[in-house]
């Protein structure tokens, strides 16, 4: 779409859909119309606002992209830090109703505002060429980085959607769980710039097979033995500064895999794959924990597995390229 129509019909459209979503939202009755509002309409139309967005920073740099990429997807970290606090508060002073309200006017609002500053460099193709180009599957670079976005979205939010139930379990009051999410956005927020800095050093495929593999080994070491607050903190955080890496990196990798002239299509094409994942990645999980009678240790086999074999699949584009270990790319 951002192909053929421009970037900023695109992220209008979306954002309209997305805020409208959550206004709509609380007016439902029943649970079909939350699916429809706050699960089609919002997810839809933040999708079209947010996928189509991450890669504008991509196009405008070369020998600093992976530190530019950082910093556009860090303000999504910030957000979450600062909303899932807020949230709470204004769910306890004015309801649900009216928070979804203000959230859903304060979207639409807020993006609408700073559109003005977002621009792209390569302009929408007037005609020709598909829709979905599927043509870039033909590339087993592209095809590799499809499936290894399905298999690290599986797991990659499943900590931050089960931890607060999990510290509850532990005797821990919601407000924990609550709190242990904005750290983990405020940790991710920073980690994105910081990883994506490093990357311009030491090679966005090097730093991005490094961080997803650390993300899922971080499920087994921190949080497999997390028995109270001080190693959930420990756990947060270290998730949060390795998780960073696949927002951040993603669409600088995907530019080197695809080339720049067809980013756009090409990351529209890659976060397609990561339906799957954030659909089914969670409820799977809980289902998980429900099966081992509320226990958490194959959930968090099943979180910290994901992240580890998409990092293998990209050990297959960088060998395949280059043997040597110590190089950058």
């Amino acid at each position: 779409m951002v192909s053929r129509f421009g970037l900023r019909p695109v992220i209008v459209t979306g954002i309209v859909i997305s805020g409208s979503g959550m206004i709509l939202a609380s007016f439902a009755k029943t649970v079909w119309q939350l699916y429809l509002t706050h699960g089609f309409m919002y997810g839809f139309g933040a999708g079209m606002a947010l996928f189509t967005s991450v890669a504008i920073s991509v196009q405008w740099f070369d020998k600093k992209r992976g530190l530019a990429s950082g910093i556009t997807v860090a303000g999504s970290g910030i957000g979450g830090a600062v909303l899932a606090p807020l949230n709470r508060i204004l769910i306890s002073k004015i309801g649900y109703q009216w928070a979804l309200r203000i959230m859903g006017i304060s979207t639409i609002t807020i993006v609408c505002a700073v559109l003005v500053c977002i621009r792209t460099r390569i302009p929408p193709r007037k005609r020709g060429g598909p829709l979905f180009d599927v043509a870039m599957f033909k590339n087993s670079g592209f095809t590799l980085m499809y499936l290894m976005g399905m298999l690290v979205t599986f797991g990659y939010l499943t900590p931050i959607f089960l931890l607060p139930k999990f510290m509850v379990d532990l005797g821990m009051s919601p407000e924990v769980g609550a709190s242990l999410v904005s750290v983990f956005s405020g940790v991710n927020a920073v980690s994105r710039i910081l990883l994506g800095f490093v990357a311009d050093w030491y090679g966005p495929l090097n730093m991005l097979i490094l961080s997803t593999a650390f993300s899922g080994l971080a499920c087994y070491i921190f949080w497999m033995t997390t028995t109270g607050l001080p190693m959930a903190v420990v756990f947060v955080v270290i998730y949060g500064i390795n998780a960073g890496g696949f927002n951040s990196l993603f669409p600088v990798v995907a530019a080197d895999v695809i080339g720049v002239e067809k980013l756009a299509a090409a990351v529209g094409l890659l976060y397609s794959g990561n339906f799957f994942g954030n659909l089914l990645g969670t409820p799977l999980a809980s289902a998980i924990v429900t099966a081992s009678g509320g226990r958490y240790t194959w959930t968090i086999v099943f979180a910290g597995t994901a992240p580890i074999l998409g990092a293998a699949l990209l050990l297959f584009i960088r060998f395949k390229h280059e043997k040597r270990i110590f190089v950058k790319m």
